[in-house]
């Protein structure tokens, strides 16, 4: 049954887009699961889902209770040891852009998601044991740190490829394999503590781009709405409502957010792209 987006939309601005002027990392996974239900499962409980991380938490405070003091490195490897040697979870490399991947509550079952639901899940994970994380908006490639005391220092943790801790030297390489021949400088801004509506609408773009992909133009409608709820002027977004209503054959209106787009972003990437797109339109050629 075709979801009642306005209804959708007035529930995720009551659960999540009013509360998200406090940019508090550990609310995170409370906003993931509140996507997972308002996009796929309407009758999840969020706070059954929350225990379920809080039970892996109180695995890890067991292992914690023989030593008073623990580096931050030492906290880590124990995270890292319940969850990926004993919990078994993993980055899911075989089926990389399902849907399920971008819903926490499926990745707490099947044990497997991407780089930024992982994330969502080693900071809710961290946080039961008072271990605190945030979150990295690294290009292409969704990450954690923990910030040591002086605030100069900081440790970057890859929750999709089992914790590892990050140097210079590793995240260099990781951009050099996401952007080839580009030699994209590494910088600490690219590091930098992502807020909570940066990272919920990254989560939704790849669960936008996952629902185009298998042909779900109810379902990618209503994430796309529900990134535009967080912010009216996301580029994506924007254009991506124009999107919607080609692949639905709503010409008229695709020409009107085609147009709304090119307005406000007359030097995006895809230009030329959209540019045809219209021609097509317009030329009757689709």
């Amino acid at each position: 049954m075709t979801k009642d987006i306005q209804a959708a939309r007035n529930d995720w601005h009551a659960n999540v887009v009013s509360k998200m002027a406090i940019d508090d990392p550990s609310k995170l996974a409370e906003y993931a699961l509140h996507v997972s239900r308002i996009v796929a499962y309407d009758s999840l409980v969020i706070q059954d889902e929350l225990a379920k991380i809080e039970e892996i938490g109180k695995k890890v405070a067991k292992s914690l209770k023989s030593s008073s003091e623990f580096r931050p490195t030492q906290f880590i490897e124990k995270i890292n040891h319940q969850l990926y040697k004993i919990e078994n979870f993993k980055g899911n490399r075989d089926d990389y852009y399902n849907p399920s991947n971008s819903l926490l509550n499926t990745v707490i079952k099947r044990k497997t998601g991407n780089p930024i639901t992982l994330s969502i899940l080693y900071i809710q994970l961290a946080k039961s044991l008072d271990f605190t994380l945030y979150p990295v908006n690294f290009p292409s490639h969704f990450m954690v740190k923990h910030v040591l005391d002086d605030e100069d220092n900081e440790i970057i943790i890859d929750p999709f490829n089992e914790g590892r801790i990050m140097d210079d030297y590793s995240l260099k390489e990781l951009l050099d394999h996401f952007y080839p021949k580009m030699n994209i400088a590494l910088t600490r801004k690219l590091v930098d503590k992502a807020s909570n509506p940066d990272v919920i609408i990254r989560m939704l773009n790849n669960l936008k781009t996952s629902f185009f992909e298998c042909q779900d133009l109810d379902s990618a409608e209503l994430v796309n709405e529900m990134i535009l709820d967080i912010n009216g002027n996301d580029q994506h977004g924007l254009r991506d409502k124009g999107m919607v209503c080609l692949h639905k054959k709503k010409y008229d209106e695709a020409l009107n957010f085609f147009n709304t787009y090119l307005e406000k972003f007359p030097e995006a990437s895809d230009v030329d792209t959209i540019l045809e797109l219209i021609r097509s339109i317009k030329t009757s050629d689709l």
